[in-house]
């Protein structure tokens, strides 16, 4: 089944460079720039990359071993590592690490995770990172510059914004 995807995924982005549509709703790539929605461009239903994909905005399904939006991305996104140069809403899972630079909304699992400003969720990972959040960070090690918020359950847990107990082991708090 896989080797049937990859050779459907390589003969139409080789065979049909025609393809490359402006925010299209299919993006099926080998890696950037041999992808049929050009990497300047928003996929708007499903981005299947391969090796490594990289677009503006995805809205929908989006399945790659390196997956990169400059923009924003809201649905559910599957990879190896997932990199988000704007906001995140959705479920953002990961093999090695789920990345949004802005606000993160809903669900980021991974072995690392990193969510920006504005976040709010569940983050689950051995190491949970965020700037800014509300919500609840399950891993061995979550670290929060500030939380609203919440709660961490962890082995060490940060809370900078806290003015006592800002480390504490198992669980710590901010409401």
């Amino acid at each position: 089944m896989i080797r049937k995807i990859a050779l459907i995924t390589v003969l139409t982005a080789l065979v049909v460079p025609s393809l490359a549509l402006a925010d299209g709703p299919v993006n099926l790539s080998l890696f950037t720039p041999v992808q049929t929605v050009k990497q300047d461009q928003s996929v708007t239903a499903l981005r299947l990359s391969l090796i490594y994909g990289k677009n503006v905005d995805t809205k929908g399904l989006d399945i790659s071993l390196v997956g990169v939006n400059s923009g924003n991305v809201t649905g559910v996104a599957f990879a190896g590592m997932g990199m988000v140069g704007g906001n995140f809403s959705g479920w953002q899972d990961s093999w090695l690490a789920s990345v949004t630079q802005g606000n993160m909304q809903g669900l980021q699992t991974a072995i690392y995770n990193q969510s920006g400003l504005g976040s709010s969720g569940v983050q689950i990972g051995l190491v949970n990172v965020t700037d800014d959040f509300s919500g609840v960070q399950l891993g061995l090690v979550n670290i929060a510059q500030t939380m609203r918020s919440g709660l961490q359950i962890g082995l060490v847990n940060v809370i900078q914004n806290k003015e006592k107990l800002k480390l504490f082991p198992l669980v710590n708090w901010r409401f």
